[in-house]
């Protein structure tokens, strides 16, 4: 026998279908991977925290390797002790003929219990120590964990950016730090160092890492790392410190 459908249960099914079709294509699909901080996401007391070390510039001149030495043998283990406690992280570095010299700065969002945590790991480094003693570093500035100024993502931001920029450049900055911060890492087991290096060796070797990774950027960060960035953005032209247009 052949079944028949009403045109009323014909009609029925086909607004079932519609609606059902309807919601399928209005709901926001969530994005892959971790979303964006929020401020009911962020325990109390939580924020952005500095590490500054301040070093002198001999003869006007930035010794670099420093922040590699710090990067790769104070920071990166940290960073691995605390990865589930620390929600973004990045590296600062800057110098000039100016009251604050040359400082390299490890910024992280976390909980002032876990702030609290790395600054006294930091302080108590043997090679920190050594460091400060032979006056490689001038000073090691640490933020203090009874309060924080900066408890929005967006707080270490440009303020003349935008609210957009501002919130979701740290992602970005970590990404980056991330990066070199590993490029440090394989080009230093690459020309290896001894355990037993002095202090001056060490600083040596970071140097020649410091020349290796630069060779690099000069080469290949055109292309690698802003022609790509560019494609990101769907090639769009942007306005540089020059203010004229380009594409990278």
């Amino acid at each position: 026998m052949i079944k028949t459908i009403s045109v009323p249960r014909l009609l029925l099914g086909a607004m079932f279908l519609w609606l059902t079709m309807g919601c399928a294509t209005s709901t926001m699909q969530t994005p892959a991977g971790p979303a964006p901080l929020t401020k009911a996401d962020v325990p109390q007391g939580s924020g952005w925290w500095y590490v500054r070390f301040r070093m002198d510039r001999p003869a006007e001149e930035t010794r670099w390797e420093r922040d590699l030495l710090l990067a790769h043998r104070v920071a990166a283990p940290l960073i691995g002790a605390h990865e589930g406690e620390i929600d973004l992280w990045r590296f600062h570095r800057r110098s000039a003929a100016d009251e604050t010299g040359h400082q390299f700065s490890f910024l992280f969002f976390s909980t002032a219990g876990v702030a609290d945590s790395i600054n006294q790991v930091i302080l108590e480094d043997p090679l920190v120590g050594q460091m400060l003693a032979d006056g490689v570093i001038k000073e090691v500035i640490t933020d203090a964990v009874d309060h924080n100024d900066r408890p929005d993502v967006g707080d270490t931001s440009d303020a003349n950016w935008s609210p957009v920029m501002q919130r979701t450049w740290p992602y970005y900055i970590m990404g980056v730090s991330r990066m070199w911060l590993a490029m440090i890492d394989q080009v230093s087991r690459e020309r290896g160092v001894s355990a037993e290096a002095t202090l001056g060796e060490t600083l040596e070797h970071y140097a020649q890492v410091n020349d290796a990774i630069k060779h690099i950027w000069q080469q290949e960060g055109y292309h690698a790392l802003l022609h790509h960035l560019n494609a990101i953005y769907g090639y769009e032209a942007l306005v540089y410190w020059e203010k004229r247009w380009k594409s990278f």
